[in-house]
């Protein structure tokens, strides 16, 4: 069973840029594009880097959410990084009247999710 938590409000991420939303002791970048949001682990896998500082850039014909200090790529979507090995967690975000939540079901231990 699915299970959403709300994380903000919509009018309060940027579009193109990142925002940090915290939960259940984890930091999670909040991005907008275009009419619609994903939501990544705000740590990259690389060098621990804040991806909520990057930013958004095209490569490809696809939109990736681009590291700060060594522009790596990650899918919005899926967390698949443009390099081997440095995958990171990507979340479901569902925007219901202008509020975003985050599906926590798939991806937090029951204990954490209270």
């Amino acid at each position: 069973m699915k299970q959403w938590i709300r994380v903000a409000r919509a009018a309060d991420v940027p579009l193109e840029r990142g925002i940090v939303v915290a939960f259940a002791d984890r930091e999670i970048a909040l991005f907008r594009l275009g009419d619609h949001y994903c939501a990544l682990d705000n740590n990259c896998p690389h060098k621990e880097a804040p991806l909520a500082e990057g930013g958004i850039v095209e490569s490809e014909g696809r939109l990736w959410v681009y590291c700060p200090w060594h522009r790596f790529l990650f899918d919005p979507q899926t967390g698949g990084c443009d390099r081997p090995g440095f995958d990171t967690q990507a979340y479901n975000v569902l925007c219901r009247e202008g509020d975003l939540y985050l599906e926590v079901s798939s991806a937090f231990p029951q204990e954490q999710i209270g």
